[in-house]
């Protein structure tokens, strides 16, 4: 029996007003995202191998993290962020005539899909293909470095909670810069458990 740690690493506070932040490629400042990298190397936890989503604001840091700990890197464009489609990446106060589009899809996101946005079905399909790949080929304890809305579709699958509820999204907090640790323990089958959710890695 082996058992090993997959720690899911929330990317920085991007620099954008508030809106939906999905696959639009924003930015994390350079010094923000170096203050993330020496709080997670602080820690001393330790890992082999870092995945991280395409997007800018995650593999910006996973390339100062690889090249401080001399880890290999590779990119996985399926732990993206959901697509919010028309409304991905644009400011809320540019968005108040949709106002009631929003509403509905942030009380039933299962049920109203935004304006040529990927459904929450299909993102729900798209995370768990790449966390059921991840923990097929797990050989080392592993750094992800994704987003918050991939790390909810993680933990729904692993707890079994319904990722459908909306209340998955408006009470579970997981933060810019906070650490979910996941272990795996392999033996005739694996088995995943939850550790910590959202636990911040920098001081407010």
């Amino acid at each position: 029996m082996k058992t090993l740690n997959i720690y899911l690493l929330r990317h920085g506070k991007v620099n954008a007003a508030p809106g939906l932040h999905g696959q639009a490629d924003l930015k994390v400042d350079e010094a923000e995202q170096r203050k993330i990298a020496q709080a997670w190397q602080q820690t001393g936890r330790e890992v082999e191998g870092i995945i991280s989503s395409t997007l800018s604001r995650c593999h910006d840091l996973a390339e100062i993290l690889a090249e401080q700990q001399l880890l290999p890197l590779s990119v996985e464009p399926q732990l993206q962020e959901l697509d919010f489609g028309d409304f991905d990446g644009i400011p809320f106060d540019m968005l108040s005539e949709h106002w009631n589009k929003l509403d509905a899809f942030w009380k039933a996101p299962a049920q109203h899909t935004l304006p040529n946005a990927e459904s929450l079905d299909d993102f729900s399909h798209r995370v768990t293909c790449a966390w059921s790949q991840i923990i097929n080929d797990i050989n080392d304890n592993l750094l992800i470095v994704t987003h918050g809305g991939v790390i909810r579709m993680i933990l729904a699958h692993v707890l079994g909670v319904d990722w459908r509820n909306p209340r998955w999204y408006s009470t579970l907090a997981i933060g810019n810069a906070s650490v979910t640790h996941i272990t795996i323990t392999i033996d005739d089958q694996i088995y995943a458990s939850v550790r910590s959710i959202g636990v911040p890695l920098l001081e407010n």
